[in-house]
């Protein structure tokens, strides 16, 4: 695919995105997952096709497709969708989850330091919400 294609389509998916024609767009997105672009490319379309099922409030099939992204990317020492993954999974509530995601990413050599920086804060932030104590009048029901 020329990359004149490869904009077009972006920018109908998005534009289909946006005018909420979400079946539309995901196909877009999906022709563009299965076609013959780069790895990279393929990884930020994951996102694109994980960002859809987020909208329909298909979390199965949106962290599905975040995990797929991940894969493209990761043999190219990239971590884009790791950081949607862990933010997606902080949404959810699964902190732990997302802490795990972050402190993967941190050892990484390939991290620039502002990278280092932004991940640290959010495994900070996360932990010190982790650890947050729950207070409770004595005898209320647990949640």
């Amino acid at each position: 695919m020329d990359y004149l294609e490869y904009q077009n389509r972006i920018h109908r998916g998005t534009q289909l995105f946006e005018a909420g024609n979400l079946q539309a767009a995901l196909e877009v997105f999906l022709g563009l997952v299965n076609s013959d672009i780069s790895d990279i490319d393929k990884s930020l379309m994951c996102i694109n096709v994980a960002v859809i099922y987020e909208k329909s409030e298909n979390s199965p099939q949106a962290l599905q497709w975040y995990m797929r992204g991940v894969q493209y990317e990761k043999s190219h020492s990239r971590f884009e969708v790791q950081e949607y993954l862990a933010v997606y999974l902080t949404e959810l509530g699964r902190l732990r989850d997302s802490l795990k995601v972050y402190e993967s990413l941190l050892p990484s050599s390939h991290l620039k330091e502002e990278d280092k920086v932004r991940i640290r804060q959010r495994i900070d932030d996360l932990k010190k919400e982790i650890n947050k104590p729950v207070y409770r009048r004595p005898g209320a029901p647990e949640e």
